[in-house]
């Protein structure tokens, strides 16, 4: 069995589909990710880990610790000295694993990948670095290929209403439902070195582990680092961008793809009778001669996407970044509202409803043309970030398709750290192929 690391550093005959699965098993399986059972077949439900991650009370009721996953990771970096005891380690999570009889965890496990993006201090850190993604379904599958059912338009209703004699046999009949076809996406790799000090190490042990504890360390600086790099590439991560730079990394083969690109590729593909990029340069937000003049547009672009694709108001979100929000923002009317105390005033927020149930949401990676040390090369690809850009995509299509959830491999120790790298091999994929996306770029904010 190849090891996380030989697959990482892709080492003959462990990029095979089986070194894929033994990781996928060792990691989800091992470690008692929920599954769920899909039309793409059996995935692990990293969704519904982090959701579980967000209630302190439930995970620890789960998994006996309230940091079960960090601790874990901690303890496999570690020598095994007085202050920290890898053995008891191990043994207390073949205890939790074995209560739950979802597999087995020994010592090669927990030496070889930990998943510590579903761990809760890592989920608090990470959702607080970027919001975007909690918006975003994650699953994973065993595999360095996503496989995926394309969900392209729902068909009409036939035969609908017939007389007798039609429904004894419907067998020539069309289903009413969603078309689907198949699709594959192969995965990328995202890795970063942390170093785990002693400290860091001991700390599980000494002290109640808080997020603004862990954040300062290398781990939590990490997570941050791999929230925002990966939630700005979901939204313009460019796979087809030719010449770029390899330090650009949200561009060329190693990519993954992204709301910009689905829409590009509806578009480049004729899948819908209507755009999904579209120039928004000439629409002024929160213009005085016109002081409604953007979100009437938005709700204008949102209606389109319901009337011509399979698309419904309740599983759209619209995202923009904090300029852009605040120029819609200042089209609404406000009502100022003061607390029970009268000290505080509201005004102004992060999210506002734009049809229906159908929310623009802030989030700071949209927009941006530069995250974490790496810059976007706008002539590599079709689209470059603008302050303007707002994105309007299906939550139930738009996915982050994983191996395993972002995990932690111990590398080597070297003086007084632990080395350790933070890695994820993934892809983005969209069901409705970008039928069920609009990129709405550059309003024009004044």
């Amino acid at each position: 069995m190849a090891s996380t690391l030989d697959i990482i550093e892709g080492r003959p005959g462990a990029t095979s589909n089986d070194a894929a699965r033994d990781l996928h098993r060792s990691i989800c399986g091992a470690y008692g990710i929920p599954a769920k059972l899909t039309r793409d077949g059996e995935l692990a439900d990293v969704t519904r880990a982090k959701e579980l991650a967000r209630d302190p009370e439930a995970f620890e009721e789960r998994f006996g610790d309230a940091n079960f996953f960090l601790r874990m990771a901690v303890g496999a970096t570690a020598e095994a000295d007085e202050g920290t005891d890898e053995d008891d380690i191990v043994s207390r999570a073949a205890e939790v694993v074995e209560d739950r009889a979802a597999g087995v965890i020994d010592a090669g496990v927990v030496q070889d990948s930990t998943p510590i993006e579903v761990d809760p201090v890592i989920v608090d850190i990470q959702d607080g670095a970027a919001p975007l993604r909690q918006y975003v379904t994650f699953e994973a599958q065993p595999g360095f290929t996503a496989q995926f059912n394309i969900v392209s338009d729902r068909n009409a209703p036939t035969p609908g209403k017939v007389s007798e004699g039609e429904a004894i046999d419907l067998s020539d009949k069309d289903n009413a439902d969603w078309s689907l076809s198949d699709e594959k996406l192969d995965m990328g790799i995202y890795v970063d070195r942390m170093t785990m000090s002693d400290f860091t190490q001991r700390a599980w042990d000494t002290l109640n582990w808080g997020t603004n504890d862990i954040e300062e360390t290398t781990v939590g600086q990490s997570a941050v680092k791999h929230a925002r790099f990966t939630a700005w590439e979901m939204v313009y991560g460019d796979p087809d961008a030719e010449g770029a730079d390899p330090e650009y990394q949200i561009q060329g083969d190693h990519a993954a793809a992204s709301l910009a690109y689905w829409a590009n590729f509806a578009d480049t593909e004729d899948l819908t009778d209507i755009d999904h990029t579209v120039d928004k340069s000439a629409v002024a937000v929160n213009d005085e001669n016109d002081e409604t003049v953007g979100l009437e547009d938005l709700k204008d672009e949102v209606t389109n996407l319901v009337t011509n694709t399979g698309a419904d108001y309740g599983d759209l979100l619209a995202v923009c970044g904090p300029e852009a929000f605040n120029a819609f923002e200042n089209e609404t009317n406000f009502v100022v509202r003061q607390d029970g105390y009268d000290q505080n005033t509201n005004f102004g927020g992060r999210r506002m409803f734009v049809k229906s149930d159908v929310e623009l949401v802030e989030t700071r990676m949209v927009g941006k043309d530069s995250v974490e040390s790496v810059d976007f090369d706008a002539e590599a690809s079709d689209w470059a970030p603008a302050g303007g850009d707002v994105f309007i995509f299906d939550t139930s299509t738009f996915r982050r398709r994983q191996l395993a959830p972002a995990s932690s491999v111990p590398l080597a120790r070297r003086g007084l750290a632990d080395e350790a790298a933070l890695f994820e091999y993934y892809n983005n994929i969209d069901k409705s192929h970008g039928a069920h996306v609009k990129f709405l770029q550059g309003y024009d904010l004044n």
